[in-house]
């Protein structure tokens, strides 16, 4: 039941799912078993790098745009400019 649940949220690419079906791993019996879990972790692992060079390589596109932005900007006139 749980390497079926694992293999799920692996498909399905639910790292909340992931974390708390880490929470409640149960002891496996044969040595199958074993070798299937050390696998599925392997595959979550993998997962989670990936998803996580994604959200750095998204943030510094934002902030590449940002700074681009920031830069393209009209300054604003201070309140104590005076133009007569």
């Amino acid at each position: 039941m749980w390497v079926e649940r694992f293999k799920a949220a692996l498909v399905l690419e639910e790292p909340d799912t992931i974390a708390a079906l880490l929470d409640e791993m149960p002891r496996f019996e044969t040595r199958q078993e074993v070798e299937e879990a050390a696998y599925l972790l392997l595959q979550a692992s993998e997962m989670i790098e990936q998803q996580k060079r994604l959200t750095a390589h998204t943030l510094q596109h934002l902030k590449s745009t940002i700074d681009f932005l920031k830069s393209s900007q009209t300054p604003a006139d201070s309140s104590l400019n005076i133009k007569l």
